[in-house]
């Protein structure tokens, strides 16, 4: 999924209804996702305080592996999200948005957009790909130097991701026989 597929996908957030959340924001729920590669659980659960532009980071607090952990912000996402959440009130950004309401969304949204990943079960594709989409796709777009050349280091992609193994790395990007035509 690309950073264009995102804005697709938002745009189609106003055909699920949502009555709680104002569909402005939950887009940048998905673009915060997509371009900080966080999990849907960390993102789900950001406060307006989380945010610190001038070091362009975000503290995510108690992740899956760390204790108190925090993403980097990309250059050319700093400045268009620091004009969203400076119109947000303190406090958490999506109140009672709980991880089971945002799978549903995409489960509903990978119907509406057909796509593949949303609506495949895991049990049959073997990867945890609705809830982690937007995590999986920003690194695989770095690899592909959208994002400069240093970018599309490995090293950078594993930090990015904040991954220790640099084998979780891969298997997050892994390519397909195609890219790899393509690339050669």
């Amino acid at each position: 999924m690309s950073q264009e597929d995102v804005e697709q996908v938002i745009a189609h957030i106003p055909d699920l209804k949502i009555r709680k959340w104002i569909d402005g924001d939950i887009g940048w729920l998905f673009r915060i996702l997509y371009n900080c590669a966080l999990r849907p659980s960390e993102g789900i659960r950001l406060k307006k305080e989380d945010f610190r532009f001038e070091a362009r980071e975000v503290f995510l607090g108690k992740t899956k592996t760390k204790k108190y952990d925090k993403a980097i912000i990309p250059r050319d996402f700093v400045h268009k999200l620091e004009m969203y959440i400076i119109t947000k009130k303190s406090g958490q950004l999506y109140p009672g948005l709980t991880y089971h309401t945002f799978y549903t969304w995409l489960k509903r949204l990978g119907n509406i957009c057909e796509i593949e990943a949303w609506t495949t079960p895991e049990i049959i594709s073997g990867e945890k790909t609705v809830g982690h989409i937007f995590r999986k796709s920003f690194p695989k777009d770095m690899l592909d130097g959208k994002f400069g050349d240093k970018a599309s280091q490995l090293p950078t992609i594993q930090a990015h991701l904040r991954h220790r193994s640099l084998a979780t790395t891969d298997h997050y990007i892994k390519q397909t026989q195609e890219a790899v035509k393509k690339a050669l």
